[in-house]
């Protein structure tokens, strides 16, 4: 018979912090919040938790999280009166049990649920998640997880950042999902480097944020051209470092992205038609192909008269050399390092409206074969031009010069 029985969680988190007591001496059944109940706790022996009663609970957000020697089994428990397990097993680096006989259906948070659970792997297919709406960051840098999760109704979730972000090993089906809901997919398989499978058949048209959605994910590359990305505003970063993604994409309706900076950053296998895209929304397109080396497309048509930020856009993208001389950039105040290290670019930009640049720092750093008139520029208002054509060995039109 248990020696305890708390009416409170503070009550409970006394007895749970004196070291000498065993868990399994503490009856539980009145307890409804267990939130942060072992929350970087000093205790390594958990022993007797399997026994608890947590059948009135409904908070168990945070309930182990920096628990980091926490490896206890839990699969008895009934949990079927929780609502919110948000960070429940955050940062419990030893944890790897099995979860899969839990009844989830009262759940409706697991925002960051395994996140830095760098041991758990178990299968969870069985949960039934209906009732849940957040899921963000749910397994963040969780390295050992790879579970088939394609059987779960995610019918409700309106929140999927960063769910596989840092999940290096994942690399399951996921495209049975209904994420019809959905509006943030920011960070979502970011750095998952393993990850390569079909998404095609999702439906993303409420999603309005894929910031760094891809980015890192070094193994991805699948058809995404089916996508309705009508209400994306914010694409930046997101194939950063996808060093594989070479996927057809000029399909897609980008009328209301705001941001593409760093887009393909890094994305050194892309090449893939884009001249089609309505970019006439974009504010920002720093670093959108810095470092991209394959891409080599046309990008003349695209409306950019609302962009004030080109900084880097295709530096180090080495093998670019495409017409620019029809955009209008007339808002840019940022071209530093733009064409840096492009080492194959070498296009008349005589035509460009300049007068509103400040800084053309290192603009053609590097740029070797880049040998066109600039004479009809207004820089009057540029303020730095440090290094502008360092290392462009075939220019021979001479600095620039204020009149």
């Amino acid at each position: 018979m248990a020696k305890f029985q708390p009416k409170t969680i503070d009550e409970l988190k006394e007895l749970v912090d004196d070291l000498k007591i065993n868990l399994g001496d503490i009856d539980t059944s009145l307890i409804t919040d267990m939130s942060y109940l072992f929350y970087e706790t000093n205790r390594t022996d958990f022993s007797g938790i399997e026994s608890w009663d947590v059948s009135q609970v409904t908070d168990m957000s945070s309930m182990f999280g920096y628990a980091k020697s926490f490896n206890q089994p839990l699969d008895s428990w009934n949990v079927s009166n929780v609502e919110t397990m948000c960070e429940m097993f955050s940062g419990t680096e030893s944890f790897n049990q099995p979860l899969d006989k839990w009844n989830m259906s009262s759940v409706t948070s697991m925002s960051r649920m395994f996140a830095g659970a760098k041991s758990f792997n178990q299968s969870l297919e069985s949960w039934d998640v209906s009732k849940v709406e957040s899921m963000s960051y749910m397994f963040e840098n969780a390295k050992s997880f790879n579970q088939p999760l394609n059987s779960w109704n995610v019918s409700k979730v309106t929140d999927m950042s960063g769910v596989f972000c840092g999940a290096l090993s994942f690399n399951q089906s996921l495209n049975a999902w209904n994420v019809g809901k959905v509006k943030d997919m920011m960070d979502m398989f970011k750095d998952a480097k393993s990850f390569n499978q079909p998404l095609d058949s999702w439906n993303v048209s409420k999603v309005k944020d894929m910031r760094s959605m891809f980015a890192g994910a070094e193994s991805f590359n699948q058809p995404l051209e089916s996508w309705n990305v009508s209400k994306v505003k914010d694409i930046s970063r997101m194939f950063s470092g996808a060093k594989a993604f070479n996927q057809s994409l000029d399909s897609w309706n980008v009328s209301k992205v705001v941001y593409m900076s760093y887009v393909f950053d890094g994305a050194v296998s892309f090449n893939q038609p884009l001249d089609s895209w309505d970019v006439s929304s974009v504010k920002n397109t720093g670093s959108m192909f810095s470092g991209a080396k394959s891409f080599n497309q046309l990008l003349n048509s695209w409306n950019v008269s609302k962009v004030e930020h080109m900084s880097c856009m295709f530096s180090d993208a080495k093998s670019f050399n495409q017409p620019l001389d029809k955009w209008d950039v007339s808002n840019v105040d940022n071209m530093s390092c733009m064409f840096k290290g492009a080492t194959s670019f070498n296009q008349p930009l005589n035509s460009w409206d300049v007068s509103s640049i400040t800084s053309m720092f290192r603009m053609f750093a590097g740029a070797e074969k880049f040998n066109q008139s600039l004479e009809s520029w207004d820089i009057s208002n540029v303020e730095n031009m440090e290094d502008m054509f360092e290392g462009a060995t075939a220019y021979t039109y001479g600095e620039l010069k204020k009149a």
